[in-house]
């Protein structure tokens, strides 16, 4: 080993430990500081916390959280492929595959539930099922208690189980019908129930 490649070692060893004690406190955001879909991001995180942003150069933090700002469509699909565009997205490829959970504030196709079509929009849920598997999951925010369902009828059973999942706002197709028992078991138990086009 060459002393130039033995102090590089040594060095990013020392930096590493130094780290530990506050690499526990630490949320790594896989986006650049300037990045506009860090913003909101940023104020749903604890202030306690410190954020750091991930830096290619320096690459030897094990935060207690990570967190992905912005999933597109198109990323998505490249994932649940095992395929990446960008060293962010290979950087959060290469955690998933160590084991590591990687969290997405923001889905991109979530914000087309009103206007996609189903098959389209169940095409990228599946997606997100897909990705979830591998480690990715929603970062805990208020998108995530929103679930659509795609049956004709929609029963007590239904609400029941969206209940069960912490769902409070349930968007069913505009031509669905419900039945009296599930209206009752919504509005007992809070359920905001919307009707969107297919």
């Amino acid at each position: 080993m060459a002393s130039d490649d033995l102090v590089q070692t040594i060095v990013r060893e020392v930096l590493k430990q130094l780290q530990e004690g506050t690499d526990s406190q630490q949320i790594l955001i896989l986006a650049r500081q300037d990045d506009s879909a860090v913003v909101p991001l940023l104020r749903h995180l604890e202030q306690s916390n410190k954020v750091v942003f991930w830096d290619p150069n320096n690459d030897i933090i094990t935060p207690v959280q990570t967190i992905l700002p912005f999933l597109t469509c198109s990323q998505m699909a490249d994932l649940a492929l095992g395929r990446t565009t960008g060293p962010l997205l290979k950087k959060a490829l290469d955690l998933l595959l160590t084991g590591k959970t990687v969290e997405v504030f923001e889905f991109e196709y979530l914000q087309f539930s009103k206007t996609a079509p189903e098959p389209l929009y169940q095409l990228y849920a599946s997606y997100e099922e897909t990705l979830r598997g591998f480690g990715l999951q929603r970062f805990a925010a208020e998108n995530q208690n929103i679930a659509r369902l795609s049956c004709r009828l929609v029963t007590e059973r239904d609400v029941i189980e969206a209940h069960q999942q912490g769902i409070s706002i349930l968007r069913i197709l505009s031509d669905a019908q419900l039945t009296p028992l599930a209206l009752d078991c919504a509005r007992e138990r809070g359920i905001q129930l919307q009707k969107t086009e297919r």
